[in-house]
């Protein structure tokens, strides 16, 4: 029977591949690693003519530092088991080489994750080299070592826990000052880093950022390589920083909530690999002690015949075996969500980094102990292996801390164990080829041609430079001219909602052109005019006036300036139980509401959807990433996520121009029960009927969309008191208008058709 893999769902490229990296790594990885661990200076290591170099220069001809990169880069771009796998073998060929070449990855990795050219031509030229572009993870600090882990928490908030190397923004530049510790992996060999630093200390490791630069700018100096007892091949060392300029378009994180998001993808993605790699090492240590203890003779017969050894033997076998389990569960689940830009279980990121480590040293010791004295002498690889093992349970995050983290995250998540139709890897053919729409098909979707934004006009003649029209359009589309006079900014996203003009006091603003798209997958059929509305008429056909309730209708306009004034709780409630006495189906009344008006904990909630928000927006612009998202969305494609009006409102709302929730005194979540028929129409009636009263009571009120992504965000949503079947389907921002935002105006004026009697058919409107 022997050792087998489990798996049973692997095809044939898995299998290929599993069989060519276990040949590099014993053929390539082990012996390189071998020798490097014997060289007296760690500084012969990384020295010109080591065979470090050789086996880099092989493991990038291979591809392997491209398993993850997308192709339009030229990576490969494998499904998660296959990255599983093969980071498996390579802890199991040479655990410390490994951390050296994932290191390798990790800058230029990052670099993929921004939209600027000159980024993602560095990630095609890493794809291109040859082992000579290196890079680090570089983030540890002589005064901050696990802790500078703690992104979430009790404890992330805190000054003192802040990064030491800081960037301080000057003009288009940033100015980084500090040093990073000399356990920095490739710290002093990496061409490049990704860069984590302090931006604003005062909110510890909230306040930080990310940066990815190469490391041949003036001001950056090394110290000497770090003399360890393990994972010796493995190059560590200093990195000092004085003065050092980079532009901004290096600052890949730059505000608190994608710091924030970005660094638990990191921790992730380090702490899963780091799982895979030391199972692979704890197979290691089972194989070499398996072998030595069925050819070592001792009390007349081979010690595999001793119950004590075949105890042990079968002790390291099934905690592998479980470990193993978790780390590629786990490493598979997590890919799949970063591929589709969702956040990752972090803690169970933890756990398999935890469990493999420990299971690794277990069984690296265990295997010493069944070498007897042979297994302390350097004749063998078993003591090499305990040497590496030990510095694993330190590097990225000691385990006591991830544990502590983990578990505070456990305590802020579900009890209970959540099962639900969940994530998958991508559609894989027999042949192992991953199947799936490609970016062409959905060019026509992700990147629309023909739209026209619509074109204001301000009447200088008449205009009082009041600078309402600024404040009170959604997407900031006007400018002040050198005149104080407004115009329209040039690539602005203008959608014809027209409220610039009930907020001007004299009616300066005129339109020029109303939004329109005349070609392409968002094609307006018609070109629809905009019209004021019809004038009223009575039974009879004649003139008459607007009731109340018409007017209340037509004249509500969505209010995005507030006084800073609290709504009284009574006044709340009226505009709740106008939303709870909404039509349903079969009188479900399937929602329920959630009101917030803790300006703290909105400002909370803010950050965390902006870090969502960015990561979407950043994907949307990288051709190479897009459809990661696409396929996040599910099928089939909601294409009005992709609309170019939705893409200029988040392009306001990550230019810190437009807050998520408006800076209203109160937002009301309204949630309902997805189990149900049409969720999405029901909160729609119930929505306008809180929009109508709240008018009504002299506030005002406005739809935001975006906020309802507070629902993709768990922490937030678990705040909210909602879970399954519940869903955000809409949020309302409440408060008292700042200025006057109500009026008529003109809208899209699409055809009725009519089936009258006695008619011949479906006769249209003029």
């Amino acid at each position: 029977m022997g050792l087998r893999d489990l798996n049973i769902d692997l095809n044939k490229q898995h299998v290929a591949l599993w069989k060519s990296s276990k040949e590099f790594a014993q053929k390539v990885m082990r012996p390189a690693a071998i020798e490097l661990d014997k060289l007296a200076d760690p500084a012969d290591v990384i020295a010109e003519g080591s065979v470090l170099w050789d086996f880099l220069r092989q493991a990038y001809e291979i591809g392997y530092h491209g398993l993850l990169f997308p192709k339009a880069l030229g990576g490969m771009e494998v499904d998660p088991l296959s990255f599983a796998l093969i980071t498996e073998v390579m802890g199991w060929g040479a655990s410390d080489l490994a951390v050296s070449f994932g290191c390798c990855t990790t800058p230029y990795f990052w670099a993929t994750m921004s939209p600027d050219p000159e980024m993602q031509d560095l990630a095609r030229q890493f794809m291109e080299d040859k082992g000579t572009m290196t890079g680090c993870w570089a983030i540890t600090e002589p005064n901050h070592g696990s802790d500078s882990l703690r992104f979430d928490g009790e404890y992330a908030a805190v000054p003192s826990m802040a990064n030491e190397v800081r960037a301080v923004p000057d003009g288009d530049d940033y100015v980084i000052n500090g040093q990073k510790s000399s356990w920095v992996s490739n710290g002093t060999m990496a061409t490049y880093a990704a860069l984590w630093l302090s931006l604003d200390p005062s909110r510890g490791n909230e306040g930080g950022g990310i940066a990815v630069l190469p490391l041949n700018l003036p001001g950056i100096s090394r110290g000497k390589p770090l003399n360890k007892l393990g994972q010796r091949a493995l190059n560590q060392g200093e990195i000092f920083f004085d003065n050092v300029r980079i532009p901004k378009k290096y600052m890949v994180a730059a505000d608190p909530a994608t710091f924030k998001m970005f660094s638990n993808m990191q921790l992730g993605i380090a702490n899963g690999w780091m799982g895979l790699c030391f199972v692979g090492l704890a197979q290691a240590a089972l194989e070499e002690s398996l072998a030595y203890a069925k050819s070592r003779v001792q009390g007349g017969k081979v010690i595999y015949e001793h119950q004590n050894i075949r105890l042990k033997l079968f002790d390291m076998f099934v905690s592998i075996e479980a470990a193993r389990s978790l780390a590629r569960r786990v490493a598979i689940y997590n890919t799949d969500l970063f591929l589709k830009g969702e956040p990752m279980a972090v803690h169970y990121a933890m756990a398999s980094k935890v469990l493999s480590t420990e299971t690794a040293f277990r069984a690296a010791s265990e295997g010493i102990q069944i070498f007897g004295g042979y297994g302390l002498s350097k004749e063998y690889h078993i003591e090499k292996l305990f040497r590496d093992a030990r510095a694993a349970m330190i590097e990225d995050g000691t385990n006591e801390t991830l544990s502590l983290d983990g578990a505070e995250k456990l305590g802020k998540g579900r009890l209970i164990l959540d099962v639900k139709l969940g994530t998958a890897p991508l559609a894989m053919d027999p042949n192992g080829e991953a199947t799936g729409p490609t970016f062409e098909e959905f060019k026509p979707i992700l990147r629309p041609t023909g739209v026209h934004a619509g074109l204001m006009k301000a009447d200088p003649e008449t205009c009082t430079s009041c600078g309402l029209c600024l404040s009170n359009c959604p997407f900031k589309c006007w400018e002040m001219d050198e005149n104080k006079v407004p115009r329209m900014r040039e690539g602005n996203s203008c959608f014809s909602c027209f409220n610039c003009m009930v907020a001007c006091p004299v009616a300066a603003i005129s339109v020029v052109e109303s939004y329109h798209v005349d070609e392409g997958a968002f094609f307006d059929v018609g070109f629809p005019e905009v019209k004021m509305p019809l004038p009223p008429l009575n039974a009879e056909g004649k003139s008459t006036e607007w009731t109340e309730v018409e007017k209340n209708i037509l004249e509500r306009r969505s209010v995005r300036n507030f006084k800073p004034d609290p709504v009284p709780e009574p006044l709340i409630r009226r505009v709740l139980e106008a939303g709870r006495f909404a039509p349903s189906a079969g009188n479900h009344q399937p929602w329920k509401f959630v009101v917030v008006t803790d300006r703290d904990f909105i400002s909370k909630m803010e950050e965390g959807v902006y870090g969502l928000l960015n990561v979407m927006n950043t994907m949307y612009h990288n051709d190479t990433m897009v459809m990661s998202l696409v396929a996040s969305l599910g099928q089939p494609t909601p294409m009005g996520v992709f609309d170019p009006r939705i893409q200029g409102g988040m392009a306001a709302l990550l230019n810190k121009e437009l807050p998520i929730f408006l800076g209203a005194p109160a937002v009301i979540f309204l949630a309902c029960n997805d189990r149900l028929q049409s969720p999405q129409l029901h909160a729609g009636i119930c929505g306008q009927n809180m929009n109508l009263a709240a008018k009504a009571l002299g506030l005002g009120a406005c739809w935001t969309g975006f906020g309802s992504c507070a629902e993709l965000v768990a922490e937030i949503k678990q705040q909210l008191g909602l879970e399954e079947p519940w869903r955000i389907q809409a949020v309302l921002a409440l408060g008292y208008p700042k200025f006057k935002q109500e009026g008529l105006v003109a809208r899209q004026s699409r055809p009725v058709g009519w089936i009258r009697p006695g008619a011949n058919g479906l006769e249209m409107d003029s």
